[in-house]
């Protein structure tokens, strides 16, 4: 797991090889504009999605995880939470459907990340994570990219 600044992103370059375009896309993108809906990068390696709602979760109703994609959860409006966890500290509720790139789980929340606008956690296939924690209740606008393990 990392949690940084979209601005340090760069930083991280090296962690995976479509890094690089997104960096790009991101470079050439005013985030502020960014409409609603999917985000077309790079094909199957890199892509997104767009979107506002209202956090209402509470910790700990459920950790997902995905083996075929790293998410990038970053926040551009408001800001959320997200529980996250270990392996060793759930159990399945779900197994991973491959079609879907989910498992999903119950288990401890063993950290709390607040994300504020700006600011973006990337999960790896081991770290499980809970998005839509509620902070507040204001709209939270955010972009989940998918990056390709491989």
């Amino acid at each position: 797991m990392i949690i940084t600044k979209i601005n340090r992103l760069a930083t991280y370059v090296g962690v995976n090889p479509h890094f690089e375009k997104l960096i790009a896309f991101l470079k050439s993108t005013d985030l502020d504009d960014l409409q609603e809906g999917s985000l077309e990068i790079d094909g199957d390696s890199i892509f997104g999605n767009c979107f506002t709602y209202l956090a209402d979760g509470e910790a700990g109703t459920f950790f997902e995880t995905h083996q075929k994609y790293l998410d990038i959860h970053l926040v551009l409006e408001n800001e959320e939470a997200m529980a996250v966890t270990s392996p060793e500290s759930v159990s399945v509720t779900q197994e991973y459907d491959e079609n879907k790139d989910i498992a999903l789980y119950k288990g401890k929340v063993e950290q709390l990340v607040h994300l504020r606008a700006g600011e973006c956690l990337i999960t790896f296939p081991e770290d499980l994570h809970q998005p839509k924690v509620r902070v507040n209740d204001d709209p939270v606008k955010k972009v989940v990219f998918k990056v390709a393990i491989s």
